[in-house]
């Protein structure tokens, strides 16, 4: 059984780079349903240089929830500039997008990924942030919504560059 009680959150530091990595690592085999292969070496390599690179020029900002001391639950913020739009004027075009949004799956459903979601938000307000936004599974696109999350009002396509 566990003790929501007894989770801890905290603002992840340089020491949770490998962490943070392989928790990434298994959220995108998980949404993607991607097996492990030899890529998963180098992205996690690549990982651990972009979380310890964004995380000391403060443009990343990540949240983690603990468990007995470990980490069960992440959470990251990008900030990153646009041109200014009208509703952002005094914002500078600074925002934030929110992903790296994982539970360790025995630990889901107890509200953890709420809270660290809250702990962004609150963080998005202190930089003054014209907005944020993010991609949402369909297991989460309900719980964003109910936290004040939008549809756009108009459709993201990528389109992938090798």
């Amino acid at each position: 059984m566990i003790n929501t009680s007894k989770i801890t959150y905290r603002k992840a530091t340089l020491q949770d780079v490998e962490i943070l990595a392989e928790l990434r690592v298994i959220f995108i085999n998980e949404v993607f349903k991607i097996e492990e292969s030899q890529d998963t070496d180098q992205l996690k390599k690549e990982l651990i240089e972009y979380f310890t690179a964004s995380l000391s020029d403060q443009s990343n900002i990540a949240w983690i929830a603990e468990y007995e001391n470990k980490i069960i639950s992440t959470s990251t913020l990008v900030i990153w500039h646009a041109p200014p739009t009208y509703s952002g004027l005094g914002k500078k075009g600074l925002r934030g997008y929110i992903l790296n949004m994982y539970t360790e799956k025995k630990f889901r459903k107890k509200g953890i990924a709420s809270v660290l979601m809250e702990k962004l938000i609150n963080e998005a307000k202190d930089l003054n942030l014209e907005l944020v936004h993010l991609h949402s599974t369909n297991d989460g696109i309900g719980i964003y919504r109910k936290m004040g999350f939008q549809d756009t009002k108009f459709p993201e396509l990528n389109l992938i560059i090798n």
